[in-house]
């Protein structure tokens, strides 16, 4: 019996992909969906892929990372790279492997039963350097439902290459203090210095159609809460993404102002550039993507905000302490750190 399903579309980091169209499908509650979350870059970051299956079990949708597939990028259309699978469905070229802009790159894998996909051609242009990023505090500056969250506006000026068509997406990391390590029904405090590491929820991309060559002041390229009365650090990355990847991620940014935030389920599927070579009308999400990058680090004093509003608090809400002495130890993981990060101001 089929049944209506709206697939995830998987968004970790920058997922941006091809020339692509979103749209509903009628698919049988036991189908499984290919996924791939396949960003390669020119930063200095290791490279890696993720590979997945989105399964449909009476209307749950979850994921099951895909092993033992043989990964291949291949450069040019003549050379090969191999990938090693270093944790279930997570596939990692070797460490010094860094995108080179103006060259072509196609991803292709092959699993275990033979059947093989291969993504389209990607290349990107060089990213331009960040001549200046600044923030303006809104006390009614993110819609969250009925209410209205202050927050800093932060933008960036910068020069647009010349010569050639770009397009970019912006993503930021943000460091913030945190005092509470444990809830359970209380908040307990930590029993070291903490920090919260949090990302976008959605995203901004930007064609230079109507700037080519020129520079460009003031563009706004996140919203952060206002979580504290204390500065935050925040790392902004600027990207170059092809023609394609921006009709991609600008689908994405459209369906995510209807559903909400990335994690969210979309309005309907994104079907990116990777297909299975032997029957291609096979529905794979995700996309296979390279990009140029820049990053820069800012540090969010919120100064600006002082007596125009209250914060929002980490928790989203007011912490509920007891007297209890007990503390709960920072665990290091990608959500939260112990340890101070480079850039940080005491």
């Amino acid at each position: 019996m089929l049944k209506f399903v709206k697939i995830l579309a998987i968004v970790t980091g920058l997922v941006i992909g091809s020339c692509v169209s979103p749209y509903e499908v009628n698919l049988p509650s036991n189908l499984k969906i290919m996924v791939v979350d396949a960003s390669l870059t020119d930063i200095d970051d290791t490279q890696t892929i993720r590979i997945s299956e989105t399964n449909n079990f009476f209307k749950n949708i979850y994921n099951t990372p895909v092993s033992n597939l043989n990964v291949q990028i291949i450069i040019d259309g003549k050379e090969t790279i191999g990938l090693n699978e270093t944790r279930a469905g997570v596939y990692a070229l070797p460490f010094m492997f860094r995108v080179q802009p103006g060259t072509t790159y196609k991803l292709r894998f092959q699993k275990q039963d033979g059947t093989i996909y291969e993504s389209t051609e990607e290349k990107t242009t060089r990213a331009p350097a960040i001549d200046k990023i600044f923030d303006e505090f809104e006390a009614e500056g993110i819609k969250e439902g009925e209410k209205r969250l202050a927050a800093n506006y932060v933008y960036v000026d910068f020069k647009d290459n010349p010569d050639e068509d770009n397009n970019y997406v912006w993503t930021w990391k943000l460091w913030e203090k945190q005092t509470i390590c444990h809830t359970d029904y209380y908040d307990f405090y930590c029993d070291s210095k903490c920090w919260e590491i949090l990302t976008n929820k959605n995203f901004n991309v930007f064609s230079d159609v109507y700037s080519n060559g020129k520079p460009v002041y003031g563009k706004l390229i996140g919203k952060i809460p206002y979580y504290s009365f204390d500065g935050a650090l925040l790392e902004i990355t600027q990207q170059s993404v092809s023609a394609q990847a921006y009709r991609y991620f600008k689908l994405m940014s459209e369906q995510t102002q209807t559903s909400g935030t990335l994690v969210d389920t979309p309005p309907a599927p994104l079907i990116g550039n990777i297909k299975n070579i032997s029957n291609p009308s096979e529905p794979v999400t995700g996309i296979f993507s390279v990009t140029s990058a820049v990053r820069l680090k800012y540090w969010l004093s919120r100064t600006n905000g002082i007596g125009k509003a209250i914060p929002v608090n980490l928790l989203g809400r007011t912490p509920i302490t007891t007297t209890l002495s007990i503390r709960y130890p920072c665990i290091d993981g990608p959500t939260r750190t112990p340890n101070m990060p480079d850039g940080w101001i005491e």
